[in-house]
């Protein structure tokens, strides 16, 4: 974490912790900024698992100023706009059913609007349904078929789902009428398929402007977030910062839903997807100074988001909201930074013009806070060198590991936070826009003793873990890092294989079979899926047909997918394993 050098004025240990504190300098006085100088923001909390989040700066008056960080679900994903309805079942990286309670605080304060998306498919009746969309559907690189409750408990426990070989989405297109969301569309998409996809996903990255801010969802713990703000792009004065965050389940007995009563289930796909409204959204709100080098921070949520994301309206806090358990207002929990304990804080370095970068916050670079407190944390922009030596090796089906040295920087320079971020190599170049981040990877430790960091500095080795990966598919990654003053590296990229699952009972196979049939979940297919669970995976010849059959299943099944006499054959051929299997699923049951 930043070691700031100033001398703090905090709450003594055994005072009430406050709901609003500031710890600063007293004899810390910021200097004249003018239009080129900028301030460092750290912004500090301790999230539990899962969380979506937005934080964002607006004025005193409630005007929206600028976004600081979305995690890339709401940002780069577009689950708060994509094909489907709202009361979708949802399951681990569901492909379908916009989110529009996700963040609805911060995507209202903004003032933007997107068209709205909706399923592609020329069939109306398919709007409705989890599934059946084949025909509007093309390669998918992020999300996974519908699972059912049990597998997605599963499914959870090892972060993997079907490959996306196995696997085609409905990308969805403009809604007719100038439908509009406040939330963007996604922007991960570099391959299209003409024949399948509507022309308007050509035009989703280019509307969608988060790429910036767009992070992982961090991991459970102390969490840190540095910023940088222009002094002509921010108004004079005091500011506001917010963080709107959201959980999806996180239910209590003020907020309870059903599965059955509150959610759509498709009644042609009823065992498919499971419940996730919950609790509303929450925020906490900061007010600070960018030019007061000090840390101000709360302990209590300003209000709650409609249950719907209606409206942008803040809800006063109220006791429906749950506040322990890392449910509701816990989602975000206490922890102490600089001597005072707070859910949320933000600690400003004042306005600089620049200088050394050392992280202490008195702006002249050697690191021991007696120096000039004007200085903005030192910060200026440099130009920093990727990591050498890039390594990968899949060491498991859905994990690559990373092994790079960090190079060689200016004096004054400390590199601070490491990212990677995956693509699928379809176009010559990688695009850090349409990457996907990688979450839970260690920052550079700062301070001797330091924990949950990576002890690393110029020169030396650093090993990390790329996961959540899909068995058997390549991947283009990569590696950089950012230094205190959130300067970016240069990107180094490299190609990985990952191997095959040994063995997936949680996929999306019987390719031709599923191209036969024209959907992924009739009753035949259940039934193969159940023989070939129960009866092939102990048989080392029935083993290899399995494995055979996964190897070359897809391409055999998109040269019949189109192809009615093609899929007519196929089941034809098909039928009599699948009676034997159905008569032995009924004599099982």
């Amino acid at each position: 974490m930043l070691s700031v050098g100033l001398a703090l004025a905090v709450t003594p240990a055994d005072a009430a912790p406050p709901t609003d504190s500031v710890a600063s300098s007293p004899e810390a006085a910021p200097g004249d900024p003018t239009a080129e100088s900028e301030a460092l923001l750290e912004f500090h909390f301790k999230p539990v698992a899962n969380l979506q989040i937005a934080i964002w700066l607006e004025d005193t008056s409630g005007n929206f100023v600028q976004d600081v960080l979305v995690t890339q679900a709401t940002a780069k994903l577009g689950i708060g706009n994509r094909s489907g309805m709202t009361t979708f079942l949802s399951s681990w990286r569901a492909p379908y059913g916009p989110r529009p309670s996700v963040l609805p605080i911060w995507a209202h304060s903004r003032g933007k609007t997107y068209p709205r998306i909706l399923f592609h498919d020329a069939n109306l009746n398919n709007h409705t349904s989890l599934g059946f969309h084949e025909s509007s559907s093309s390669a998918e690189t992020y999300f996974c078929r519908p699972l059912t409750p049990t597998e997605d408990d599963a499914i959870v426990d090892t972060m993997t789902c079907p490959s996306p070989a196995t696997f085609r989405s409905d990308k969805g297109q403009f809604a007719p009428g100038g439908q509009t969301s406040v939330y963007p569309p996604r922007n991960d998409l570099t391959n299209f398929d003409e024949n399948r996809d509507s022309e308007d996903t050509k035009s989703y990255g280019a509307l969608n402007e988060l790429d910036m801010i767009s992070r992982a969802t961090p991991s459970p713990g102390a969490y840190l977030f540095a910023h940088r703000i222009h002094f002509d792009e921010v108004p004079a004065g005091p500011l506001v910062a917010w963080i709107e965050v959201s959980l999806e389940r996180d239910e209590n007995p003020d907020w309870e839903f059903d599965r059955e009563d509150d959610h759509w289930v498709d009644p042609k796909l009823p065992a498919y997807g499971r419940e996730y409204f919950g609790q509303p959204a929450v925020v906490y709100r900061v007010e600070f100074d960018p030019a007061e080098p000090g840390y101000t921070s709360v302990t209590e949520y300003a209000g709650y988001a409609d249950w719907d994301g209606a409206s942008g309206a803040v809800h006063p806090p109220d006791s429906t909201i749950s506040a322990s358990g890392g449910s509701g207002a816990d989602r975000l929990q206490v922890h102490d930074k600089f001597g005072v304990p707070a859910r949320f804080g933000i600690y400003s370095h004042g306005w600089g013009t620049g200088g050394g970068g050392d992280g202490d916050g008195d702006g002249d670079g050697d690191g021991d806070g007696d120096g000039d407190p004007t200085g903005g944390g030192g910060c200026t922009t440099v130009d920093l060198p990727a990591v050498e030596d890039l390594q990968l090796v899949a060491t498991d089906f859905d994990t690559v590991t990373a092994t790079f040295r960090l190079p060689e920087v200016p004096d004054g320079i400390e590199p601070s936070t490491l990212f990677a971020g995956w693509i699928t190599p379809e176009t010559s170049d990688f695009q850090l826009g349409a990457s996907k981040a990688v979450a839970g990877i260690p920052r550079l430790c700062r301070e001797p003793g330091e924990l949950d960091c990576i002890e690393a500095g110029p020169g030396d080795l650093v090993t990390i873990d790329i996961d959540q990966l899909f068995g058997n598919y390549t991947y283009s990654i990569g590696v950089h890092y950012e230094d205190i003053c959130t300067n970016r590296s240069e990107i180094a990229v490299a190609d990985v294989t990952t191997p095959a699952q040994k063995f997936q009972t949680i996929d999306g196979a019987c390719f031709i079979a599923t191209a036969a049939w024209g959907a992924g979940w009739t009753t035949e297919l259940r039934a193969l899926r159940w023989f070939r669970d129960a009866y092939m995976i102990d048989q080392p010849i029935a083993n290899d047909l399995v494995r055979a059959y996964y190897a070359y299943g897809p391409v055999l099944a998109n040269m019949i997918r189109d192809v009615p006499p093609a899929r007519a054959a196929a089941r034809l051929m098909l039928r009599p394993i699948v009676d034997v299997a159905k008569q032995i699923v009924m004599g099982a049951g």
